[in-house]
């Protein structure tokens, strides 16, 4: 009985082994028929994922706050994933994405703002610029989401000064300039330098216009149009200067000024009133009541106040 016991269990090793070296056998040989396909890989998917990964806060919710494993585990976390991004950095080495910042200034007062470049920016009441908090390398772009804004733009032959509006886009390296933009309509005059106008539809780098120091652009949205005028530039930025200078101008054209750069209505209730023309010259920046005293000596016109607005009759 021991005999047999004994030769049976090593007749059942021997068929274990032979059977393990057959499949064995059939394993590798099913190993070298088989043909893996490389999966798609895009390395710059994967990088923007990850960047976005680490932007995006990382939140570990449990709930005992005193136990210091997941204290520890969040900190070996993001130990881990520092160490691969660092490692992703350091290969990659990506352009530093832009911070933009939008400043609004306040009702009833004009903002300056000094751009990363050192060009500085002048905000009418209420008007709205986007910019970043660094320019790029290659251009120096903001954009007047709206209102009014004056632009002193310092010079830098190697990065293009790029305004962007609501259908047109300016182009300067150096100069000075208003920009208006109301709801139908962009009015763009330059004081000083040289800029160039792109409609929103110009797919080329050639202007659609070449602006000249005296001149004022009239964009209108509607048709995509561009019209050229020759003024006199200086009462554009009497809102900025405070000086007003007033040739063979009309009372209405003057009251228009006047509401630009003192943030109030004022109406004519005269059409003849209106129509009146006017020489004045305030440089020494008066306030609104001393320049209506002024030309009522000549217009002859009554003023009356009601409710934050001025009436001229």
């Amino acid at each position: 009985g021991v005999f047999y016991f004994t030769c049976h269990l090593y007749l059942q090793r021997y068929r274990n082994k032979m059977k393990n070296e057959q499949n064995n056998k059939e394993l590798e040989s099913l190993t070298k028929r088989i043909h893996f396909k490389s999966l798609p890989f895009d390395e710059k998917h994967m990088f923007d994922r990850l960047v976005d990964r680490v932007k995006r806060p990382v939140v570990i919710s449990y709930a005992d706050r005193g136990n210091s494993a997941w204290k520890y585990l969040s900190i070996a976390a993001s130990i881990a994933l520092l160490v691969v991004t660092s490692i992703f950095l350091i290969d990659k080495e990506p352009e530093r994405a832009l911070v933009y910042y939008e400043t609004t200034a306040v009702p009833d007062a004009k903002t300056k703002i000094t751009l990363p470049d050192s060009s500085v920016v002048w905000l009418n009441a209420n008007a709205c610029l986007r910019y970043p908090r660094e320019f790029s390398q290659q251009i120096r772009q903001v954009e007047i989401i709206k209102g009014e804004a004056f632009f002193e733009v310092r010079k830098d032959e190697k990065r293009p000064f790029i305004v962007q509006t609501d259908g047109v886009g300016i182009k300067v390296l150096g100069t000075t300039f208003n920009v208006d933009t109301e709801s139908d309509k962009t009015l763009i005059t330059l004081l000083t330098g040289k800029i160039g106008l792109y409609k929103s539809t110009n797919q080329n780098q050639t202007a659609d216009q070449i602006l000249q120091p005296g001149e004022q652009a009239v964009y209108f949205k509607s048709d995509n149009d561009l019209k050229i005028l020759t003024i006199r530039p200086e009462n554009t930025i009497s809102w900025v200067t405070g000086v007003f200078e007033f040739k063979d101008n009309s009372l209405e054209d003057i009251m228009q000024e006047l509401q630009r750069a003192f943030h109030v209505k004022i109406h004519i209730e005269n059409e003849n009133l209106k129509r009146q023309t006017f020489n004045a010259n305030f440089t020494e920046k008066e306030t609104l009541e001393e320049i209506l005293s002024v030309l009522q000596i000549s217009a002859r016109y009554k003023i009356e106040k009601r409710k934050g607005e001025i009436f001229l009759k």
